[in-house]
């Protein structure tokens, strides 16, 4: 027998193991549902749309690629949960009651995630936090959360004026009502006092006011070389605005939740120039798939992805980077089992992320800051 007799009999009985091989790591053909407890309504609707908006895409992108294998495609079935509680409940039990859904993904407001969290535990659903900010959510091999958790970036941040600025006075400006944000004011406020700086001032508000006049206007008294901006999207922009209204040109800090356009086209350039740190902004994106993310976003909506839009999609790449792992049909189990074992998330939106016990962490801290034209440009002191 020739040679080439020999290895056309030897490929030939050899097709059958390679395509079983080729098709190990394949799910069945049909379609794998994902519960999507969004939040397009209520007091964060700006985010919440956004949130969805990159889910939709990831998903869509997912498909279109046939990376699951060949008939089998992710669907995003959405319940309203309008960051209510009892709707966000009631809608996730009505989810993971639908034995299709093989993933589930949820929540802004970290004290709904700690409700849905006690609900995907017992009944062994994998569960995606995409937009909440308490630490230590997740619970292997059930719970995730690929939000950047705000308290490393504003570390990071105020390390950083630390150095550029060496302010010696600093006053804050602090939501009275809101845990995470009073753990992220004091743990940014140690590291000033450690650095010699003296706190002169803090200066509070609830999370339902919306005239911060009196606030502005008791910050500035106290004449500090930096003022930090520890609250939620509408009191950060309306604040700012206030105060540079009383003529402060002194420098100010706040953090990601002036990141979005919407903030500077409803507040202007007196935002400019005023730094935070943030896991992803459009017009500073300069990995291949950051690169990628923003242009397909905008050709679908129209419009560039806020960093709210990357942590939707983020939340669907984890979920079917566990999918692509498994065969045959898979379980809830075997899904939650197979995303642990994920060190990191491939082609991220953030030039690099790890994977820390269901933790996602960026790689990289970025400062910036928008410009007078309504750009998102790295923060220059």
């Amino acid at each position: 027998m020739t040679s080439l007799k020999k290895f056309l009999r030897l490929t030939a009985a050899l097709l059958p193991t390679l395509g079983a091989i080729g098709s190990a790591w394949a799910v069945d053909p049909g379609t794998y549902k994902i519960g999507f407890v969004a939040d397009r309504t209520g007091v964060v609707a700006f985010a919440g749309v956004s949130y969805a908006q990159g889910a939709q895409l990831a998903v869509e992108q997912v498909n279109a690629a046939g990376s699951l294998g060949q008939g089998a495609k992710l669907e995003i079935v959405e319940r309203e949960g309008g960051s209510d509680v009892a709707k966000s409940i009631q809608g996730y039990n009505q989810l993971i009651a639908d034995r299709n859904v093989i993933a589930t993904s949820c929540c802004i407001f970290s004290n709904i995630a700690g409700a849905l969290k006690a609900i995907a535990l017992p009944n062994k659903v994998p569960l995606v936090f995409y937009g909440a900010t308490m630490p230590n959510l997740p619970s292997l091999p059930f719970v995730y959360n690929v939000t950047g958790l705000p308290g490393l970036q504003e570390i990071a941040l105020s390390k950083h004026l630390v150095e550029v600025l060496k302010p010696k006075t600093v006053a804050y400006f602090v939501l009275s009502d809101n845990d995470a944000f009073q753990a992220r004011y004091k743990a940014s406020r140690e590291i000033f006092e450690a650095s010699g700086a003296k706190t002169v001032g803090v200066v509070t508000a609830l999370g339902a006011d919306t005239d911060f006049t009196a606030q502005a206007t008791e910050v500035i008294s106290y004449k500090p070389d930096l003022i930090m901006v520890y609250v939620t999207q509408i009191p950060a922009s309306s604040f700012i605005a206030a105060v540079r209204a009383r003529g402060w040109t002194g420098r100010m800090a706040t953090n990601e939740a002036v990141s979005p356009a919407a903030v500077f086209k409803k507040v202007g350039p007196a935002l400019a120039g005023v730094p935070f740190s943030v896991g992803f902004a459009a017009d500073v994106a300069d990995s291949p798939a950051g690169k990628a993310f923003v242009a397909s976003y905008n050709k679908k909506f129209g419009a560039d992805p806020d960093v709210y839009a990357a942590q939707g999609f983020t939340a669907m790449q984890l979920i079917a980077q566990g999918m692509e792992k498994l065969s045959g049909k898979p379980t809830r189990e075997q899904l939650a089992d197979a995303m642990a074992k994920l060190p990191s998330i491939r082609d991220d939106v953030y030039g690099g992320v790890n994977l820390v016990n269901g933790q996602v962490e960026t790689k990289q801290n970025l400062f910036l800051a928008w410009s007078p034209e309504g750009k998102i440009v790295r923060w220059k002191p």
